[in-house]
């Protein structure tokens, strides 16, 4: 039996065939198309499910998983909020009921993640963890005691908000000074662009031949490398901002491990050993140096791994 998964995102979308061990059967990449409007994503998608039922063959298919972002009402099926596509009170189940008579379940994009972790990757042997994406925005998950942690309504886990920064820069949340504004991808860009509109040297500006609106994270890591100072510098804060951030959080859910994915994550040792060190500084003493943060084991594939894993989580596979 096979279950399909799928990981919608502001860009693309990713959906897989996978198996009850987590392998995926096959897997396909297409681009979102926000712009276009609820329908036809919806119906993006379910042509993208119709494709991995003819992959699947004879092999039934035990149910479908949807990895959505933003706020929802799971019960209802409903997306209540996804800035990133402009959704609000979109009815994501209903409308795939019309097309599927399979079992389906959705979840917030980082739980399912979380899920993949928890069963399938880095977290496998674990109870109690909080798993982090860091990419065009941070969210994270909540595994305690071996279930999945949602809160009073769905939106627990919503780390990207918290303030750092007293009256930092305006949040899309509402709030000022939020985590997400500095240390996701577009939140370090905006870093090193503003490092550089105050006059600071960096190699980057080479890179991208003068046009600093080309600058990504893999242009920060190249930078790092060479020794750049802007590089390094932009680096450190990002990882204190983000220790910071983490022990907050780790002194309230007391994990047995801290999970890091997302675009953000592929940086390496570069981010990962600054973190660990502020992480460190920031907790209670009694904490420090007991709660491990490790790199997401399936990478780019725990959405839609995780979104097949909450179907069969739903369906008492596991």
């Amino acid at each position: 039996m096979y279950f399909i998964g799928v990981d919608l995102g502001g860009t693309k979308i990713a959906s897989a065939l996978v198996n009850q061990k987590g392998e995926i059967i096959t897997e396909n990449v297409t681009e979102t198309e926000a712009s276009k409007g609820a329908d036809y994503v919806l119906n993006k998608i379910k042509n993208e499910i119709k494709k991995l039922y003819d992959a699947a063959g004879s092999v039934p298919i035990g149910g479908i998983g949807l990895g959505i972002p933003g706020l929802m009402d799971i019960e209802k099926g409903i997306s209540i909020f996804a800035g990133n596509l402009a959704w609000q009170n979109v009815p994501v189940i209903e409308e795939f009921k019309k097309d599927f008579h399979t079992p389906i379940f959705m979840d917030n994009d980082v739980r399912v993640a979380t899920l993949a972790e928890k069963y399938f990757g880095a977290g496998k042997d674990v109870n109690t963890l909080i798993c982090v994406t860091l990419g065009t925005g941070i969210g994270s998950g909540i595994i305690l005691d071996g279930k999945i942690y949602r809160g009073y309504s769905y939106s627990a886990g919503e780390i990207g908000h918290t303030t750092v920064i007293k009256d930092g820069l305006y949040c899309n949340c509402g709030n000022r000074g939020c985590l997400e504004m500095y240390a996701s991808a577009p939140g370090i860009v905006r870093q090193i662009k503003r490092h550089i509109m105050e006059g600071h040297y960096t190699i980057m500006t080479k890179m991208t031949d003068g046009n600093v609106d080309k600058i990504t994270t893999k242009t920060l890591s190249a930078a790092f490398d060479e020794g750049d100072g802007l590089a390094r510098l932009v680096m450190e804060n990002t990882a204190e901002l983000l220790g910071i951030g983490l022990s907050t959080y780790a002194q309230i859910i007391n994990p047995e491990m801290i999970v890091i994915g997302g675009g953000v994550s592929l940086l390496g040792d570069r981010l990962f050993i600054p973190l660990r060190k502020y992480f460190n500084e920031h907790l209670m003493q009694a904490l420090r140096d007991k709660i491990p943060i490790v790199p997401a084991k399936l990478k780019d594939k725990a959405g839609a791994v995780g979104a097949a894993t909450l179907a069969m989580k739903n369906l008492g596979i596991f």
